[in-house]
């Protein structure tokens, strides 16, 4: 029983692999399906692809410089502003005060200076001629005119005035005009939060938030008015430094929202920054560079997209009118070498060994090598060689 067990599965095996040598002549001989595509000649883009959020381009924020009261409100949340145009308050009484108080100061030392000065002056008279008065003391006193007595009366004079002098010239004033230059820095610093009280709009704009209300208390940094102009719009976001080795300044960006968008805005990376930074993501720790982007023209049909909207970026790197291209599933690296599989006369396969250009997620660009119009194998494996055969009856465009 066991003898003739073996025998049959001998004799299965060997069935078995006469098939499967019989398939494979049979597919050599009518070919080995594969799907192909076409060599073709059509605009060309390198591009690299980001989102990011839109936000204000030219905005100003206003904080609290102190601890306030908010005494009146003159706009609303939405509400276009001019240029120069009051639009908060806040109790600036506090503020007053001690501008005052400072600007008090300063007229102090400033009339100590002047004080100063003037002595400084009549000490330099008086020590002038009390010089002279000395040096005749001395010559009388060479001569016999005088004594000796008269002679030190004369030097105690000079001595007496010249350290009052000095005193003046070298102590007195110079730390009046130090006081004096910090009281100034005082008094500006105390000017300029009593002026940032009243909230002046600098641009022409719009109220894009109000937190505050009238009479709220509110504390030093807190956020009073933000005020932008939402029809000048940029976008920062972050890209791998890979990507960002590719980019310049000026090139150009479509900018799209398929919910929003029938077609997308343009823009222009106006900024990439000269470092990378490592920032958390959804997919760990990575170095990404930041990058800025500017929508080109207000007359674009921007009224759909607001500041905080989400968008999606095709950053456009390199552009060529005319490019010939193939897919890139049917490039082979092998080695130093890129290599393509054509399909011949007969469905006969050649092998070519091609010089490539740009490339991006889809397709690569063939400086040499290929003819437009010739058909490729896209994918090949380790069957596709040199002459053998194909059927490209499962040929895609």
């Amino acid at each position: 029983f066991k003898k003739h067990r073996k025998k049959k599965i001998a004799t299965l095996i060997l069935i078995v692999a006469v098939l499967a040598v019989l398939q494979v002549l049979n597919s050599q001989e009518r070919g080995i399906p594969v799907s192909t595509a076409e060599v073709s000649k059509t605009l060309f883009e390198q591009n690299v692809f980001a989102t990011g959020k839109l936000e204000v381009k030219d905005k100003k924020e206003f904080y609290a410089d102190s601890n306030t009261i908010v005494t009146d409100i003159l706009v609303d949340v939405g509400e276009k502003v001019s240029k120069g145009q009051v639009v908060l308050r806040t109790d600036d009484s506090n503020l007053a005060i001690e501008n005052a108080r400072n600007k008090l100061a300063c007229a102090e030392l400033k009339a100590k200076l002047i004080s100063g000065e003037s002595n400084l002056r009549l000490y330099q008279q008086n020590y002038d001629l009390a010089r002279q008065e000395y040096e005749n003391a001395e010559a009388l006193f060479a001569s016999g005119a005088i004594s000796l007595k008269e002679r030190e009366e004369a030097a105690k004079k000079l001595n007496e005035i010249e350290e009052k002098l000095m005193v003046e010239r070298d102590a007195n004033i110079p730390l009046y005009k130090e006081q004096l230059a910090q009281a100034e820095l005082v008094y500006s610093e105390s000017q300029k939060k009593l002026q940032k009280a009243t909230v002046v709009s600098p641009i022409d704009g719009v109220i894009l938030s109000l937190p505050v209300t009238k009479g709220q208390e509110v504390g030093i940094g807190t956020l009073l008015v933000l005020i932008g102009n939402p029809d000048n719009l940029q976008i920062e976001t972050g890209i791998n430094e890979v990507d960002a080795a590719l980019l310049a300044v000026g090139d150009k960006v479509e900018i799209s929202n398929r919910a929003l968008l029938s077609q997308p805005l343009l823009g222009t990376v106006d900024y990439i920054s000269p470092m990378a930074e490592i920032v958390t993501t959804s997919q760990g720790e990575q170095s990404q560079v930041k990058i800025r982007i500017s929508v080109d023209d207000a007359d674009q049909e921007t009224e759909q997209l607001k500041p905080g909207y989400n968008v999606s970026l095709k950053i456009i790197v390199n552009q060529k009118e005319e490019a010939m291209v193939i897919p890139l599933e049917a490039l082979v690296e092998n080695e130093d070498k890129n290599l393509v599989y054509v399909v011949g006369q007969e469905n006969l396969v050649e092998e070519r060994e091609v010089e490539t250009g740009l490339s991006n997620e889809l397709f690569v660009e063939i400086l040499s090598g290929l003819e437009v119009g010739e058909q490729v194998v896209l994918s090949p494996d380790e069957l596709i060689k040199d002459g053998v055969k194909v059927v490209t009856d499962a040929a895609s465009d």
